[in-house]
């Protein structure tokens, strides 16, 4: 009886499969006929839409009732879009390299891993690659929950003319890893960057002494170290551990919990207004009493809520503040013009760093 029961509900499956892979390619055809009138409506526009994504998202996991979670859901549909999408364009995505980094797990996450991504060595290169065309977009972290904001991407968003147009967060955790299942009691070195060996001081205090930490430009560049000295351990993130295939012996050894990166994704063209929205934007005021003050009451006044204030020496105005703030809402939203107006009214130069919408 068990046995029948069993091949019904295959059987069962196996039906709903080749269902599910119609309706996939009746997307596919949908998305490229979408895509030829948007070529035809606006020949230079790019297909890509975020805010259209993110809407598509929103409402698949209002209606998700099932036993799968919304965060996996997420996974598999944002999986379909972008193969979708690479059916009508080829975007092109720069990340903070070499392969196998948080940067590039963040890519995967927000475009899928059918994306087409190109390591660079450094942030100030992903900004070149965008601003110059060689690529769509780039990614790149701007804060992390543990070791607070990356000043170089600061720097650039303050150089660089190009658009904010989407967020992404990820839970960041470190795996202790190797090339083969060696004993960690006998390694002799261990090897990451410099913040996941901060990161997991403690676990590494309590389980390996005073083992020698090495210091690496990246966790993936740990990796290949690792790859090459048989008596090494590495931390590292599941990407590098695949894509170096080492054995990992520890999961999650990090010693603070809900430690999150958050990522920028940048590009050279303005985003429209989806159901949630974040506005990025950089104030720049004289350094006096009372200037952020001036800055901030108008959000108060408009009941608009700030999910981010960064303060930092301007440095192009001398004796100035920059002021990188993150508010709710589109730019193009009545309330949010109004206050920007009101700001600039008061002697404040203000320029839109991008409105996007907010990574749920």
């Amino acid at each position: 009886m068990s046995k029948e029961n069993l091949k019904k509900y295959r059987d069962k499956v196996d039906h709903l499969d080749k269902k599910m892979l119609k309706l996939i390619q009746s997307r596919a055809e949908l998305a490229l006929k979408i895509g030829k009138i948007k070529s035809t409506l606006d020949p230079k526009a790019s297909l890509y839409k975020p805010e259209r994504e993110a809407d598509i998202l929103r409402n698949i996991l209002k209606e998700n009732k099932g036993n799968i979670s919304d965060k996996k859901i997420k996974v598999i549909y944002k999986e379909l879009i972008a193969a979708c999408l690479s059916l009508e364009e080829d975007i092109n995505i720069a990340y903070l390299g070499p392969e196998g980094t948080h940067s590039e797990a963040a890519l995967i996450n927000k475009f899928g891993s059918s994306s087409k991504r190109t390591p660079v060595t450094s942030i100030e290169e992903v900004f070149r690659k965008v601003e110059s065309n060689e690529v769509s977009l780039g990614i790149v972290p701007v804060e992390n929950s543990y070791e607070g904001v990356i000043n170089s991407t600061l720097n650039c968003l303050a150089d660089h003319k190009l658009k904010i147009c989407g967020e992404a967060y990820i839970d960041i955790h470190h795996q202790l890893a190797s090339a083969k299942n060696i004993s960690i009691k006998k390694a002799n070195v261990i090897a990451s960057h410099p913040q996941a060996l901060g990161q997991c001081t403690k676990w590494i205090d309590s389980n390996l002494g005073n083992i020698k930490r090495k210091v690496m430009s990246s966790s993936a560049e740990a990796a290949q170290y690792a790859k090459d000295h048989k008596d090494a351990l590495c931390i590292v993130n599941n990407l590098a551990i695949d894509k170096y295939k080492l054995f990992c012996h520890e999961r999650n050894i990090e010693d603070v919990l809900n430690n999150q990166t958050r990522f920028l994704i940048i590009g050279n063209d303005e985003v429209g207004k989806s159901s949630r929205d974040k506005t990025s934007m950089l104030v720049q005021t004289k350094n006096k009493p009372g200037s952020l003050l001036k800055v901030l009451k108008p959000f108060d006044t408009k009941k608009i809520n700030l999910n981010k204030i960064e303060t930092r020496p301007s440095r192009t105005l001398a004796n100035s503040h920059d002021f990188f703030i993150d508010s709710e809402g589109h730019m193009n939203d009545p309330k949010l013009k109004s206050v920007i107006k009101e700001i600039q009214s008061k002697g404040a130069s203000l320029r839109i760093l991008g409105s996007y919408p907010e990574d749920s």
